[in-house]
């Protein structure tokens, strides 16, 4: 088989139709919407026209307070947007929750394009981020919810990566402009109006999108509910086979209803479910600062200081580098797996930021170009790299597996309410410490590798290694209380075990139909059966492709 082949066959390419792939399109818009903001304060045209006079250099500039304003608004409209996704999310579903992100959006875009001045900008800067907490609560669920089970895993990951594309598009058209208008407002306006193209094109995506099957059934819509399964795996999967999907789907949800009745926020934190929520939220929260909420705001300014002679076209690369740690993350997390890769690139980005902290603090008046400017930005495109391959893909993953059935959702709710309120911190507080009065300049990198150390052994005695187990055998390994890392080499007894088996049969041999039968009944040459002693057990299928 060639490698293209190869390729082909795998559950992530397979099961990538069109109609997934533009709900997961949505992540490059909340990257675009974040990441513009770090590129366009540093540039003097925009200080020039939203700044105010500073008589010692005799230009306009954007005063601490200013920038932390415009960094910190946006956070809390990220904060404001997921408090009140929950509500609009249950209540409309997840494909209608879509025109009320696309509505927000175009209203913030639209002020931000319109008032003529700073505070305008950030009125329209905090509602168009409203739109984006309601996208980190809706569209990784609507993702998990559509995407098929042998292909959900790698899909998840695509939630980072569409992001950092999004990222990327953005400081590219900053970049750009600023060349081709190097003197006028398009500048810095042209990327302010280019981000509007994208909730525009999702008005008319909207229309081809089916509603969550999960969510239909959920609200008693069951024609519905087959309906919207039939047209999002049309060309992925035979009609027996979303049948059968929606029969199991249906139990699934008939079950964890039954569940959700008895449990509330508070029992994220009582027992095993305590360590559970401790896991995600403290993953969560070190992501952030361990740097990266920092370089999410600042990383211009940042390289400025450390003596780049073109922050904007090294902020590109350093972008670029992200997307390529999150395409080296489709397959690394599950081969090499989460708790490893988070320790790794914890260290090199705890000395990326010491080293380019210390070299830029030691040399009198700072780096100004040379070798040493170039060792430095290659600290930062490394840094870059092991920053998404091992924390802004492999938290989102961990989020998503540690909590248990009953309370994953609210186990997800609790751990990105505290991210982003990190994220919040040191929006704030940043441009005080390495401005105007910390004046620590580059030094504040000293500040977030620390973080970075500190991350290292969170994780070795708090972080276990979730991939490969089904996630009932995860639930046997937390029940027994088993030490963050005893989990690899942990031998499980439960049914969970037997359910992992099933999921690595599906992604070895093909699609696999998992059928409910009794144990007399015969399913074909190939069956294995799940839940010996009683008198119906689970019996699998695999047709080959």
């Amino acid at each position: 088989m060639s490698i293209l082949s190869a390729f082909n066959q795998l559950p992530m390419v397979r099961e990538l139709t069109p109609r997934l792939f533009f709900v997961y399109m949505f992540m490059s818009n909340f990257g675009f919407d974040n990441g513009w903001w770090a590129s366009v304060i540093s540039l003097q045209q925009f200080a020039d026209r939203f700044g105010v006079y500073d008589p010692s250099t005799g230009k306009n500039i954007l005063p601490s307070s200013w920038q932390s304003a415009g960094s910190g608004t946006g956070n809390a409209g990220l904060a404001i947007g997921c408090i009140i996704a929950g509500p609009i999310i249950s209540k409309i579903g997840r494909k209608y929750t879509v025109l009320v992100i696309i509505a927000f959006a175009l209203t913030g875009m639209l002020i931000q394009n319109v008032v003529p001045s700073f505070w305008g900008v950030m009125v329209g800067r905090m509602i168009n981020s409203i739109s984006m907490g309601l996208e980190a609560n809706n569209i990784p669920m609507f993702m998990a919810e559509l995407a098929p089970p042998a292909a959900r895993g790698s899909l998840v990951n695509f939630y980072q990566w569409w992001q950092l594309l999004g990222v990327l598009m953005s400081q590219s058209t900053v970049y750009k402009s600023n060349l081709n208008f190097p003197h006028g407002q398009w500048s810095y306006r042209t990327v302010m109006v280019v981000q509007m193209i994208i909730p525009l094109l999702l008005c008319g995506v909207f229309f081809i999108l089916p509603e969550s099957p999960r969510w239909l059934l959920s609200k008693g819509r069951r024609d519905h509910a087959l309906a919207a399964l039939i047209y999002l795996r049309k060309g992925a999967s035979t009609e027996k086979e979303v049948e059968e999907e929606l029969r199991l789907t249906e139990q699934a949800v008939e079950e964890q209803e039954r569940f959700h009745k008895a449990t509330t926020y508070m029992d994220c934190f009582r027992g095993s479910n305590g360590r559970r929520t401790m896991i995600a939220t403290g993953s969560q929260v070190l992501e952030q600062l361990s740097g990266n909420a920092f370089m999410s705001s600042y990383a211009v300014i940042f390289l400025k200081q450390v003596g780049i002679v073109n922050p904007l076209a090294a902020t590109m690369a350093r972008v670029g580098m992200s997307v390529a740690g999150a395409t080296i993350a489709f397959f690394a997390a599950d081969k090499i797996g989460r708790r490893p890769l988070m320790m790794v690139t914890a260290v090199i980005m705890w000395i990326g930021l010491w080293v380019s902290a210390g070299v830029s603090g030691y040399k009198p008046g700072g780096v100004h170009g040379g070798a040493a400017a170039q060792g430095l930005l290659a600290c930062q495109l490394i840094w870059s790299l092991c920053s998404t391959l091992g924390w802004g893909c492999c938290v989102w993953m961990i989020t998503a597996e540690v909590g248990t059935a009953q309370l994953r959702e609210k186990t997800v709710s609790i751990a990105t309410t505290f991210s982003f309120i990190a994220v919040l911190l040191v929006s704030y507080i940043s441009p005080f410490i390495q401005n105007s009065p910390g004046n620590l300049g580059a030094k504040i990198g000293f500040v977030y590798g620390s973080f970075s150390l500190v991350a290292v052994f969170f994780v070795y005695f708090f972080v276990p290694e979730l991939s490969n187990r089904s996630l009932e055998e995860l639930d046997e390994l937390f029940q027994n209380k088993v030490p963050a890392w005893r989990f690899k080499s942990y031998k499980a007894t439960g049914v969970g075990v037997q359910i992992t088996q099933i999921q690595n049969i599906n992604a070895d041999k093909g699609l696999t139909l998992i059928e409910a039968v009794n144990t007399d009944e015969e399913v074909g040459e190939s069956t294995s059966s799940v839940g010996e002693g009683d008198k119906s057990g689970v019996k699998v299928k695999t047709t080959k492709d």
